[in-house]
C-alpha cells in the first residue's frame, strides 16, 4: 500500500518537472525567433507631401512626382516585420516649402516609423529613392465658356424643346498653366428622347481644346473648378391652338339672339409649359358693352393679352371684333328733362346744356312709343369740382315697357359754384 502511494508522488513529480522544461524550452524557441534579425522588403510606402498650402500661397503647384512610392529593404527582427508589412504602417514626408518656382525638383524626406518597433534609418539596408523628384507648375486661373450641346427630342409633334438654359455661362478653372491654356470652353452634352415635361439635372462637362478636342482625363485631375456640374433645363412646351373670345354686355335691346360677332384672327398659337397650358381653352380680348355701340355693324381694335409664362408663336399682337347686330333700328329724340344729382354740399349747380340729342335702339314697333316725355336725362355731379364741367349723364327711359335701350355717350355742361 505504501509502496503505490510512493509511486503516484513520484509519478506527479515527474510530470510537473517535464512541463516546467517543456516551457522554458517553448519560451527560449520564442525568444530566439522573434529576436532573430533578418532582412524584408517592404514595398508600396506612401508619399505625404506636407506644407502644400504654402505652395499654393506662392501661385504654385505639384503636377507630378517621382516615385509615387518607394520600396526598403529593411533589416528587423520578426516581430518589427510584423508590424512593417501592414498597409499604411511604413510612410515617408516630404516638405515642399523649399519650393519656390517652377520646374522639376529633388527633395529629401524624412521616414515615420511605426509606434512599438526597434528599428531607426541605420535598419535600412536599401531604397529604391533616395530623393522625390517633384514638378512643379505655375497655376493659371481662367473663367470658360458653357456650351450645352443638346441632342434628343419629344414624345410628341405637339410639344416642342425650347432653348436649353444652363445655371452659369461660365466656371473657373485653377490649374497648371500648360493645361488650363489649352481650355476653349467646357461643353456639357445632353442626350435625352421622348421628352414629355421640362428636363433639369446636374450634369458633368467636358473640357475642350481650341482644336475642338475632348481634353483627356488625365490632364483632368491636375484642375480645379469653381464647381463640379452644371445645372442644365432643357423646358419642354406644348404647342396649342387656341381661340380668341370676346364678351359682349347687352342692354334691354339686344341679346346672344340678335348678336353676333367674329375675331380676326380667329385663332393663335401658343406654346408653354404642358402643365399651365392645359388649361388655357381660350383667350378673352374684352368685354363690349353694347349700350355705347350706336351703329348695326362695328369694328373695333384689342391687344392680345397672354397669360404670363405663354408664349405668343404666331406673333400676333391685335385682334379685330366685328360686332352685328339684326332686326334692330336707331330712333332719335331731343328731350330737355336734364338733371342733376350728388351736388356737393355747400354749392350749387347750373345746367348749361338746353337740350339733348338721344339715339335709341328696338325694333321699330316699340320705338314708336318712344316721346321726349318718357325721357330722363341725370348726370352724377358726386367728387365733381367747382367750375363748368362736362359731367357724364345717363338716359332712362320712363313709362315704357320695351326691349329697348339708349346708345351711346352722353355729357351735361355744368355749372359748379359756392352757395
Amino acid at each position: 500500500m505504501l509502496k503505490e502511494r510512493l509511486s503516484k508522488i513520484s509519478m506527479r513529480i515527474f510530470y510537473v518537472i517535464f512541463a516546467v522544461v517543456v516551457s522554458v524550452t517553448l519560451w527560449m524557441y520564442v525568444e530566439i525567433t522573434e529576436n532573430d534579425i533578418q532582412p524584408i522588403d517592404v514595398s508600396g510606402i506612401d508619399i505625404v507631401l506636407r506644407n502644400e498650402d504654402i505652395l499654393r500661397d506662392r501661385g504654385l503647384l505639384i503636377t507630378s512626382m517621382t516615385p509615387e512610392q518607394l520600396t526598403f529593404r529593411v533589416e528587423a527582427s520578426r516581430a518589427d516585420i510584423s508590424r512593417l508589412t501592414v498597409s499604411g504602417a511604413l510612410i515617408v514626408e516630404v516638405d515642399l516649402s523649399p519650393v519656390t518656382s517652377a520646374g522639376p525638383t529633388d527633395l529629401p524626406y524624412e521616414i515615420i516609423f511605426p509606434p512599438m518597433v526597434s528599428i531607426n534609418t541605420e535598419s535600412i539596408l536599401s531604397r529604391s529613392a533616395t530623393r522625390i523628384t517633384v514638378m512643379v507648375d505655375m497655376v493659371q486661373e481662367k473663367q470658360v465658356p458653357v456650351r450645352v450641346d443638346y441632342r434628343g427630342g419629344t414624345a410628341s409633334e405637339d410639344l416642342m424643346a425650347d432653348t436649353v438654359v444652363s445655371d452659369v455661362h461660365s466656371i473657373t478653372v485653377w490649374g497648371p498653366e500648360r493645361v488650363v491654356s489649352k481650355i476653349q470652353y467646357v461643353r456639357v452634352p445632353i442626350y435625352r428622347e421622348n421628352l414629355m415635361t421640362t428636363y433639369t439635372d446636374d450634369l458633368e462637362f467636358l473640357l475642350i481644346d481650341d482644336n475642338g478636342e475632348v481634353i483627356d482625363d488625365e490632364f483632368r485631375e491636375s484642375l480645379v473648378f469653381s464647381q463640379e456640374t452644371i445645372r442644365i433645363t432643357v423646358p419642354i412646351r406644348e404647342i396649342k391652338e387656341i381661340p380668341l373670345v370676346v364678351n359682349l354686355s347687352h342692354g334691354a335691346s339686344t341679346s346672344d339672339a340678335n348678336t353676333s360677332w367674329d375675331v380676326e384672327p380667329s385663332v393663335i398659337t401658343v406654346s408653354g409649359d404642358p402643365e399651365v397650358i392645359r388649361d388655357l381653352n381660350h383667350i378673352m380680348l374684352g368685354t363690349i358693352d353694347m349700350q355705347l355701340i350706336e351703329r348695326s355693324d362695328t369694328t373695333e381694335a384689342f391687344p392680345i393679352i397672354i397669360p404670363n409664362h405663354i408664349t405668343n408663336i404666331s406673333g400676333e399682337t391685335e385682334a379685330i371684333v366685328h360686332v352685328k347686330t339684326m332686326g334692330l333700328d336707331i330712333a332719335f329724340r331731343s328731350t330737355s328733362n336734364l338733371h342733376v344729382t350728388n351736388i356737393p354740399p355747400g354749392y350749387r349747380a347750373e345746367i348749361l346744356t338746353q337740350s339733348l340729342d338721344i339715339r335709341i335702339r328696338g325694333v321699330s314697333e316699340e320705338l314708336a312709343l318712344v316721346s321726349p316725355m318718357n325721357l330722363r336725362v341725370v348726370a352724377n355731379l358726386a367728387d365733381m369740382s367747382p367750375g363748368t364741367t362736362m359731367a357724364t349723364a345717363s338716359v332712362y327711359i320712363d313709362g315704357i315697357e320695351a326691349n329697348i335701350d339708349p346708345v351711346g355717350e352722353y355729357f351735361l355742361t355744368v355749372t359748379i359754384t359756392a352757395e
